[in-house]
């Protein structure tokens, strides 16, 4: 689905590549990306009032400059998210036996279910924007002013040639957005199993022959797991640096916003909600995700202690012993080396993010 999502918006950067499809990634680029960020920056300067200003740079530039950091991501890093892909297929990542399978099967459940929600939430987020459409003055769903276009009770064809424009835009922003979203926690997702199948081989250690004949193996595979873990990092890390540094601010402006609104006669105040939604999601998946590879990693030690390591040989029982003082410290991933791939994080964001939307509130209040 990924890959069918980089295709569509111009963002397939595998081989080969036909001169019809160059020729329409440059179309889509210049007309849904170029074209309607430009728009979009100059409405900036048309609004009335400071706190305007203020909230559109909250609400909407931060996230579509999130959303280019991405796409140029998807672009340039295209052979290195394969390369990782191909990795989680391979025969070192398959399971080997029935309980393995379980295992596996469960964590690609996990995956497919936030996969899913998260789609949903995104999709209505975009959907609402068609509630405009239930205004008698004829609001843009996103941006006011479109290159001096006249469009009104007047001219409702431009109207309704600039609203599908504006609405077909940001639902391939937001797609761009959501296929290295699920890319990313895929990945996570993946690491994740590993740990689990991990951890379930080396809790069946019963004696030193089977430490002999299996250990090594098990400690490369751990090994690959680990280095896995530092590319996903080092691919991902600017995005999601991006990503946590802007989602507290626009969940911040989008509350503020919709609450201000909020009353049966503005309807919109509901895509504000979803679009609200929608961003919590989008900041949780890989918080959620990376917790659990800390969390299994720590689980790894134990399942390690729990194997029969006593009725092991001394020269095993040493190897054991320093390959969990090697596991001492727990996985973690880190964008940009700052922010934590944990629900600590993203608990710790959505703080802050209240405080600021309390802020906004008591300083409108006082008016």
């Amino acid at each position: 689905m990924t890959i069918w999502t980089w295709k569509i918006c111009g963002l397939y950067n595998g081989s080969p590549q036909s001169t019809f499809y160059r020729a329409y990634r440059y179309g889509f680029i210049i007309a849904l990306i170029a074209v309607y960020l430009f728009a979009l920056s100059l409405n900036m300067f048309l609004l009335q009032t400071f706190e305007q200003l203020v909230l559109y740079i909250m609400y909407i530039v931060f996230t579509e400059i999130v959303m280019l950091i991405k796409a140029l991501i998807s672009y340039y890093k295209f052979d290195e998210m394969c390369k990782l892909y191909r990795l989680t297929i391979s025969k070192d990542f398959r399971p080997k036996d029935a309980l393995e399978e379980q295992l596996s099967r469960k964590g690609i459940g996990e995956i497919n279910y936030y996969f899913y929600l998260y789609l949903v939430t995104t999709h209505l987020a975009i959907a609402s924007s068609l509630l405009y459409l239930l205004h008698t003055e004829y609001r843009m769903p996103y941006f006011p002013w479109m290159f001096g276009i006249e469009y009104g009770p007047t001219e409702q064809v431009n109207y309704g040639i600039i609203f599908g424009y504006q609405v077909l835009g940001m639902y391939f922003h937001m797609l761009v957005n959501v296929s290295i979203d699920v890319q990313l926690c895929y990945f996570l997702g993946m690491i994740g199993i590993q740990l689990d199948l991990l951890g379930k081989r080396f809790q069946a250690l019963r004696t030193s022959e089977q430490i002999q004949q299996s250990f090594v193996e098990l400690v490369l595979h751990y090994q690959k797991i680990h280095r896995m873990i530092r590319d996903v990092e080092k691919l991902y890390s600017l995005a999601f640096f991006a990503q946590f540094s802007a989602s507290g601010l626009v969940i911040c402006a989008t509350a503020f916003k919709a609450s201000s609104m909020l009353n049966l006669s503005k309807l919109t105040a509901i895509q504000n909600i979803l679009y609200m939604l929608a961003m919590m999601f989008q900041m949780f998946l890989p918080c959620r995700f990376g917790n659990e590879i800390t969390r299994k990693s720590n689980a790894l030690k134990t399942a390690i202690y729990s194997s029969r390591w006593y009725d092991m040989q001394l020269k095993d029982f040493k190897i054991m012993h320093m390959l969990l003082q090697c596991m001492n410290k727990p996985l973690t991933l880190k964008a940009s080396y700052y922010f934590n791939y944990n629900l600590q994080a993203y608990t710790t964001t959505l703080n802050i993010a209240y405080s600021v939307y309390a802020l906004l509130q008591r300083k409108a209040l006082k008016r």
